[in-house]
């Protein structure tokens, strides 16, 4: 399984938030580059960015924090909030990026994202399945929708689309541990494609559970930088951070 460091980014500082609330960031780093590099260190070489910014604004925003990131030697990384076209797509790429997570225009705009999965394929191109109390959400979280995760995923598996990163954002950031049967479903309903658990994930224990069910990866955020899961523990343990188990 996967495992993925999370690098949020606002006002180009490294911050987390809390149930996607951007009035309650904590900001972990001043030099997001910096703590990428440390992530390397610890054998986490596949970087989930979010520019929070970018999310908010409609387009993204921390070019030149993420072009830092990308700098770093020995990493990938991967990168979300507020790509809405196709000149916001290859900008990134040019800026080093590896792969692509749409969100908010795959629901507003999704003959837009079936042109991108086809100009750059399913390992470029990533959807991000974000729900709020069973529909999910768009506009950096700020924006309610009346689409279900199932009908969001199957739309766009059919049209190409392999990973899907799933985010319950009432557990993201508040370290009360992931909706296990949440992923244990939807690995139950789509058990052929790449499934990433987002919010929540507090210890190691919710590693091996999420593990169980089945997932291809996960993203850590506030507990990597609080330390209720320590890399040391990480990387004692049978999966492989930074690749495939």
């Amino acid at each position: 399984m996967l495992i993925m460091p999370a690098i949020d980014l606002l006002g180009g500082r490294c911050v987390r938030l809390r149930q996607g609330r951007y009035d309650e960031a904590t900001v972990f780093s001043e030099d997001p580059a910096a703590t990428a590099q440390q992530f390397a260190a610890d054998g986490l070489t596949t970087l989930h960015v979010v520019d929070l910014d970018g999310a908010k604004a409609g387009h993204p925003v921390n070019h030149d924090v993420i072009a830092a990131i990308c700098r770093v030697p020995g990493i990938r990384v991967e990168v979300g909030g507020g790509i809405r076209s196709a000149e916001n797509f290859e900008h990134l790429l040019q800026l080093g990026v590896w792969r692509i997570v749409l969100g908010s225009i795959a629901l507003r705009k999704p003959k837009d994202v079936d042109a991108w999965l086809k100009r750059w394929g399913e390992a470029t191109v990533v959807l991000a399945v974000d729900m709020q109390a069973g529909m999910l959400a768009a506009g950096g979280w700020l924006e309610g929708t009346q689409t279900t995760p199932l009908q969001f995923i199957r739309r766009f598996s059919s049209a190409g689309a392999r990973t899907f990163i799933c985010t319950d954002i009432s557990r993201d950031g508040m370290l009360k541990g992931p909706n296990t049967a949440w992923y244990t479903s939807l690995r139950a309903a789509f058990p052929s494609l790449d499934l990433v658990a987002s919010g929540g994930i507090t210890t190691v224990e919710d590693l091996r559970a999420l593990e169980d069910t089945g997932l291809n990866g996960v993203i850590l955020g506030r507990a990597l930088y609080e330390g209720t899961i320590d890399r040391a523990a990480i990387r004692r343990r049978t999966l492989r951070p930074g690749g495939p188990a």
